[in-house]
């Protein structure tokens, strides 16, 4: 009995699904990326699913296929921006530096990204704050996860010094604060002085004036 022509002997199942799923991969990282302007640029509140599925050229029904709705997009490129910032910081942290040299190059890094990524940067730090319960758990879970990493710098403040119990907490909190403050009125400009501003605020309190300015001259 003769065969079937290649192109019309079915595919393996297997290969079919690795297909369509990176299908899917695409798709949804085309609408994340578009969906990232959108948000920023019109606000979460202002933004509907047809300017989304406008700026991502897709459908409506294949926008449902990849979300359950406004919520979910908002909190999936949430999701993306800080994986990718996350990243991008960790690659900026020198090897084997002190401390407050290792504490300034992320925040150097970090200034770096927000001046260049605006939009990420608005989505991280102000448009999350109305976009949703499941999306502000997302934030709060970020704020306390830097938080715990900068009570780890504890160990650093000199004998006899003592830092207030909730002092972590109320510093990320600040800081978060700040950067919403300036993104929103469009003064991310005079980075420099704002770096000072976050070194004085978060390194100096753990190693001093001293070993928290040497590094922003080195």
């Amino acid at each position: 009995m003769a065969s079937l022509p290649p192109h019309l002997m079915k595919k393996p199942v297997g290969r079919a699904r690795v297909s369509q799923e990176l299908v899917e991969h695409h798709q949804r990282e085309r609408v994340l990326a578009a969906a990232t302007g959108v948000f920023a640029k019109r606000g979460y509140t202002n933004t509907t699913i047809d300017h989304i599925v406008a700026a991502a050229r897709i459908g409506v029904g294949s926008f449902y296929a990849l979300f359950d709705g406004k919520e979910d997009c908002f909190a999936q490129v949430f999701d993306r921006v800080v994986a990718t910032s996350r990243a991008q910081l960790t690659d900026a942290i020198p090897a084997d530096a002190p401390w407050e040299e290792q504490a300034i190059a992320i925040l150097r890094a970090l200034l770096g990204l927000i001046a260049e990524e605006p939009h990420a940067a608005r989505i991280a730090l102000v448009e999350v704050q109305t976009a949703g319960p499941e999306s502000l758990a997302r934030y709060e879970d970020l704020l306390e996860g830097r938080t715990a990493v900068l009570k780890k710098a504890r160990g650093l403040v000199a004998e006899g010094s003592e830092l207030p119990e909730t002092f972590e907490d109320a510093t990320i909190a600040g800081v978060a604060w700040l950067l919403q403050q300036r993104l929103v009125a469009g003064e991310m400009e005079d980075l420099d002085d704002l770096l000072s501003d976050l070194v004085g605020i978060l390194v100096e309190p753990y190693v001093g004036e001293d070993r928290a300015a040497a590094p922003l001259v080195s």
